[in-house]
């Protein structure tokens, strides 16, 4: 819709409202000060401004929202605000804790979209939105002199033109943030995607049974956290989008197990053989690779001349080579370099004293900028950073913009936190990351390297419920992760029936029975049967069918013997055997009544005399796997119900 089709001529604001703002905000009102009831007055007709400003953007963009404003120039602690705003609500039933914002204030004029009476949680959460938003974000300004420049048309004009050109629609703000629960949608080519799973500047474990599309789903909420712009219609964009990030290293993988530990995941001591001896270097693990590439990309820098580490050093590296030492000059004195390794630097004090070492990352860090040093040892690296850019002229780089990186932790559950993380438990915290106002950085026990975690790295872990209960998870780990449950999804089967099976009645049934007799951290998932619908999708029925036959030997029944521990009688509770007919029952139940005869007079298998079953589960090649009423019986007695694309001959079978 052009804004042009929307005639609105009316008062565009004066300088003498954002002077009175200027001048009043902050202070106490007061009814006995006749200038300050004059000039509350001036901020009152600024107010109808705002109103008419923020209904003709409602008129424009939402023509179902409602628009909301307090029309005082006071707060309700009695003070002068510092500004004048109005709310836009997309539509009626719109979170009340977030609006579309007009404002103007002692700065500028303002459209954005922002929190209101926001909890200290929510706020932080849509702060980490805004920040990692690009572009023009979910927040334009103007300034004063440009407001008071326009036309009132010309104002709601830009209005209308600012919040089309935002990064993040409102919707996209809501879920972020968790104000909209955003159910399962479907893309173009059928694939479920969860419009809730955005983890923009979060760490998040997506969580629930086996078989809930965690795994499948961590490809999604990857890519939002990396390319949080990145717009999709098919799975297959998706995917392509995703095999790019990885290409590039912004998205990396590993997987927690019970052998895992720091060594692997932060540093530790390798071995090497250097000329028949053995020598320890210290190597980087997965997460401190990806938290120095993150730290490289953390803050947008302008193209042009700089010094370059790599050509500074190599530079370093030829004149040692050809040296015994390199004196490196200080303000009073001097010491000298002697040897380097692949992470250290050796050198020797002034006083003769040796065996004193300085980090080369850590060097790489004070040269390239993203880290002090001040105390301690930073008397060294100072001045090593100085010789270092002599040695070189500067090049010329390109400009870098900020980027996201992506750490996806499978199984994040199955390793030993402590173990893993170690100290760094801390520093993964968001507001201790590097860039946040309250960041901490630690001393590293290996390399003695100083070390923090960059704010544009971001963790996504997967957890089995199944292998593991949420209530042992640990406790430092859940206060620094916000978690997302993924249950079972009967709903995404709805119509999807094969020879008279209706896969969504199935799933239902058999995930009531397990979480009667376990629990509902312990059902299955619709992932169980996702290939038997894209069989159905691709009008292969026989496949479909054989599809379901395979789940179920394969997959669902030994994982029933899993989580009831070979208790088949549970197993047949599960899959209803005990209400079917005998020919359509999967696990057979047979008593014994030879007891005498298997272990004569004297036995005592049977002391409460409640008799013993024996359990026989039907043979892979059995005809009841493939009887349509095997399944259909699990949750209902009645007549198959026919699937709109199988004919009557396929029933029959």
């Amino acid at each position: 819709m052009k804004f042009r089709e929307i005639k609105i001529m009316q008062e565009s604001f004066k300088k003498l409202h954002f002077d009175l703002l200027e001048k009043w905000h902050g202070q106490k009102s007061d009814s006995n000060n006749p200038e300050q009831r004059n000039d509350a007055g001036e901020l009152k007709k600024a107010y109808e401004i705002i109103e008419k400003w923020a209904g003709a953007l409602q008129k424009a963009i939402f023509p179902n929202g409602t628009i909301k404003l307090r029309k005082s120039p006071v707060n309700q602690g009695g003070n002068f605000f510092a500004y004048l705003w109005a709310k836009i609500y997309p539509t009626s039933s719109s979170p009340k804790e977030l609006a579309y914002t007009v404002s103007i204030s002692t700065t500028n004029l303002c459209v954005k979209i922002d929190t209101i009476n926001a909890s200290s949680n929510l706020r932080e959460r849509y702060e980490r939105v805004r920040n990692s938003a690009v572009e023009k974000g979910i927040v334009t300004t103007l300034s004063i002199e440009e407001g008071l420049a326009m036309s009132f048309e010309e104002l709601v004009e830009w209005s209308v033109n600012a919040i089309n050109d935002f990064v993040l629609s409102y919707d996209e703000v809501a879920q972020s943030i968790g104000l909209l629960k955003g159910d399962a949608q479907l893309d173009k080519d059928g694939s479920e995607q969860l419009s809730s799973v955005c983890v923009l500047g979060a760490n998040q474990i997506l969580y629930g049974p086996p078989g809930t599309g965690k795994t499948f789903h961590t490809i999604e909420a990857a890519v939002k956290a990396a390319e949080p712009t990145f717009k999709w219609e098919r799975r297959a964009e998706l995917k392509q989008e995703f095999d790019r990030l990885v290409n590039e290293r912004c998205i990396r993988f590993v997987t927690f197990h019970q052998s895992y530990g720091y060594e692997e995941f932060v540093e530790g001591l390798k071995a090497k053989t250097e000329d028949g001896t053995i020598a320890y270097s210290v190597e980087p693990g997965v997460f401190r690779q990806v938290c120095s590439d993150a730290e490289q990309y953390q803050a947008e820098s302008p193209a042009g001349q700089t010094y370059n580490f790599e050509t500074c050093w190599q530079a370093f590296v030829e004149r040692l080579a050809n040296e015994d030492f390199i004196e490196i000059p200080m303000a009073k004195t001097s010491f000298r370099v002697v040897d380097f390794n692949e992470n250290r630097i050796f050198f020797e004090k002034s006083n003769g004293k040796t065996d004193h070492t300085l980090s080369i990352n850590t060097l790489r860090a004070i040269f390239n900028g993203s880290r002090t040093y001040t105390t301690g040892l930073g008397v060294y690296y100072r001045p090593l950073v100085s010789f270092l850019k002599e040695l070189s002229g500067t090049d010329e780089v390109p400009a870098t913009k900020r980027k996201n990186f992506v750490l996806v932790i499978d199984e994040i559950n199955r390793g030993n936190i402590s173990k893993i993380f170690g100290e760094l438990i801390t520093l993964i915290e968001l507001s201790k990351r590097k860039g946040q106002p309250e960041a901490l950085e630690l001393t590293l026990p290996y390399s003695g390297d100083c070390f923090s975690v960059p704010d544009n790295l971001h963790i996504i872990g997967t957890m089995n419920t199944a292998d593991r209960s949420l209530t042992m998870i640990d406790t430092a780990l859940r206060r620094r992760f916000e978690f997302i449950e993924m249950m079972p999804k009967p709903e995404l089967l709805d119509g999807v029936v094969v020879k008279g099976v209706n896969l969504s009645k199935l799933l239902g049934i058999l995930n009531q029975r397990i979480e009667v007799l376990y629990d509902r951290e312990h059902t299955l998932g619709h992932a169980f049967f996702m290939n038997v619908k894209k069989c159905l999708d691709e009008s292969d029925y026989d496949a479909a069918f054989e599809e379901l036959v395979h789940t179920f030997q394969n997959r669902i029944i030994p994982l029933l013997q899993e989580y009831f521990f070979d208790d088949w009688n549970k197993i047949r509770l599960v899959l209803g055997d005990n209400q079917k007919n005998e020919s359509l029952q999967l696990v057979l139940e047979k008593p014994v009544s030879n007891l005498s005869m298997l272990f004569g007079q004297d036995y005592n298998v049977d002391p409460y005399d409640e008799g013993v079953i024996q359990y026989r589960l039907q043979g892979d090649k059995e005809a009841v796997w493939r009887q349509p009423m095997t399944y259909i019986g699990m949750y209902s007695s009645t007549i198959p119900e026919q699937s709109h694309s199988e004919s009557d001959n396929e029933l029959e079978e």
